[in-house]
């Protein structure tokens, strides 16, 4: 998290920086506001690299391009060539680079997987350990933890939908779910006696929360959740 402050801090001074230079003139025709523009899509970019996060790299790429068309000659391209490119790409290197979900390969519990064929919804309904992996991409699936001291859950989805129910899993003190969300809609059912850190990165996204939790004590269970949104949206719902 520091680190995360630390480089944030960097970008916004760059930014705060390339507007005085290009407000006394010395950025030519360039504009401040571009610059200042690139500074970020430079950052998102480099942030994203590290995680393989595709339309982390894409997108700003485009909107770069859409930024530059005519110093670069491409306004032939821009705007919707460009951005469908990112939009293709995106999906298929995910598709190329995308992890297989452990709940289908796991040999080591008894799994219950229901397909719903009004929704098209897997649901996920098994005994699970204290280490969780979710994954799901162009469909939506649903599911329930069922674990007697749950510590950490890994939540990838891709162009698609995840529900993800709390209330059958026990907490001692403090739990991580970790979230990798790209174009896609994230529901986290929790108990209403919990308390949730939220440390979420997001890009074009957000968390936002439905009912409230009334956890007065120290002592209540943490769920803390960290990790990136990409064009996505997380929902807190208490239960």
């Amino acid at each position: 998290m520091q680190k995360n402050r630390l480089f944030w801090g960097i970008m916004f001074l760059l930014a705060a920086a390339f507007l005085i230079i290009g407000k006394l003139g010395y950025l030519g025709s360039f504009s401040p506001f571009s610059l200042v523009f690139t500074v970020f899509m430079l950052a998102i970019i480099a942030k994203s690299i590290p995680r393989f996060n595709f339309s982390g790299i894409l997108f700003p790429i485009a909107f770069l391009c859409i930024t530059y068309d005519k110093v670069l000659g491409i306004e032939s391209l821009t705007p919707w060539t460009v951005l469908a490119v990112a939009l293709l790409g995106s999906i298929g290197l995910s598709l190329l680079f995308h992890k297989k979900n452990h709940y289908w390969y796991n040999h080591h519990h008894h799994k219950y997987n229901s397909f719903n064929q009004d929704q098209q919804v897997e649901v996920i309904d098994a005994e699970d350990n204290d280490h969780i992996k979710q994954s799901t991409t162009f469909g939506a699936s649903t599911k329930y933890i069922n674990s007697d001291n749950f510590k950490q859950a890994d939540l990838d989805c891709s162009f698609g939908s995840i529900q993800v129910y709390f209330n059958k899993a026990h907490v001692e003190t403090e739990a991580v779910v970790r979230i990798s969300g790209n174009f896609c809609g994230i529901e986290l059912y929790v108990p209403k006696e919990w308390r949730v850190e939220n440390e979420i990165e997001s890009v074009v996204g957000g968390v936002s929360e439905k009912g409230r939790g009334f956890a007065t004590s120290d002592t209540a269970p943490v769920l803390k959740l960290v990790g990136e949104l990409n064009f996505a949206g997380v929902e807190i719902i208490y239960i």
